[in-house]
């Protein structure tokens, strides 16, 4: 028989109801009176009824994520982090692919708004179309994005600084000696126009000329970057460094690159974003721009756990930035140098460019 709230009561001594109050967490029940409770809840392996949970809390406690690709490890990665917080807490998820379609995005949404307690979303809509999320919002949706902001959409976000990002990967270029720096760039998403900003702003700052032809329309998906790559290619007119919107994109530029007889690294330096996990086992190890993925997922998750308990007023507007870093490896043409009996900080290289 399925141990109930009776048994865990008995158990304790105490009313029904004072155990029903612990496991959700009510005001009214005190630190110690609630572990208590929950200590003996995991001894006796209580599996709480979630039909009747929901039935009478009013929720569904299940939590909607909405992101492009699936198929990308990225998302699946900050997936797997929500739900680390998520399930913990009591809520299922349910997860939706638009497969990078703002039409399919918006059809989604809507139908996961009337399921769940509120949405993650990693929207791919341009970053000023928000009025059908302002309409959401304002009709009380709780709504956390992540990795990809929205302007004027007044709901928590929590992402990396994405300009610096497109800043720190052509700086580094930049440093290399490299002037002709092309940028294969992404889709109509924030990310992919901040990225491109930054990459802007590192020519400015270093006084290089922003020149329009180095920026190559492209996409975020690996078959996207390689297609890019061959068409410039077949323009020969190919810059001696590349910066790539992301990882993916990156891979498929080295590809095509790797087609046409050309060296990644020594031909072409190459650098990407967001550290994807076996960037650093191709044949020739991907220079990126790294962020905490799990971080992020985790932030997103315990920001929209605020929304449905409805404990944090500053949780709903809150934006939570994640520091991006450079992650060097052989693919931009730079090598670690280990210098015997010198001690360098955690995370700290030297570097030499290969010709």
């Amino acid at each position: 028989m399925p141990v109930t709230l009776a048994d865990i009561a008995r158990e304790l001594g105490v009313s029904k109801m004072t155990v029903s109050r612990a496991i959700n967490n009510h005001p009214l029940i005190n630190a110690e009176t609630r572990a208590r409770v929950l200590e003996v809840a995991r001894r006796l392996n209580y599996k709480p009824n979630q039909y009747a949970r929901a039935l009478a809390t009013n929720r569904s406690y299940l939590i909607g994520i909405v992101v492009p690709d699936l198929m990308n490890l990225y998302f699946a990665e900050v997936t797997r982090a929500i739900e680390s917080v998520a399930r913990p807490a009591g809520f299922q998820i349910l997860i939706c692919s638009t497969e990078e379609d703002p039409t399919r995005e918006l059809g989604e949404v809507e139908t996961l708004l009337q399921r769940t307690d509120g949405l993650i979303i990693s929207s791919v809509l341009p970053p000023t179309e928000t009025k059908a999320y302002r309409k959401m919002v304002k009709g009380g949706a709780r709504i956390v994005l992540v990795d990809r902001t929205m302007i004027n959409l007044r709901c928590p976000a929590v992402a990396t600084d994405n300009i610096q990002v497109g800043r720190l990967a052509t700086d580094h270029l930049i440093k290399l000696g490299h002037r002709r720096i092309g940028h294969l760039q992404g889709d109509a998403s924030s990310v992919s126009a901040e990225r491109l900003e930054g990459y802007r702003q590192a020519l400015v700052m270093r006084k290089l000329r922003y020149d329009a032809a180095l920026v190559r329309p492209c996409g975020l998906l690996e078959s996207e970057g390689y297609e890019a790559m061959r068409a410039w290619l077949a323009a020969g007119d190919v810059p001696d460094a590349i910066f790539a919107v992301n990882d993916p994109t990156a891979i498929g530029a080295m590809k095509a690159l790797e087609e046409a007889g050309l060296q990644v690294g020594q031909d072409v330096a190459l650098v990407g974003a967001g550290n994807i996990h076996y960037g650093d086992m191709l044949r020739v190890p991907l220079t990126t721009v790294s962020w905490s993925r799990g971080e992020m997922g985790e932030q997103a998750a315990h920001l929209l756990l605020q929304l449905i308990e409805d404990k944090s007023p500053a949780a709903k507007t809150q934006q939570i930035i994640l520091p991006p870093e450079l992650v060097v490896r052989n693919s931009c043409g730079a090598q670690p140098v280990v210098r015997a009996k010198t001690k360098v900080a955690s995370g700290a290289k030297r570097y030499a460019l290969r010709r």
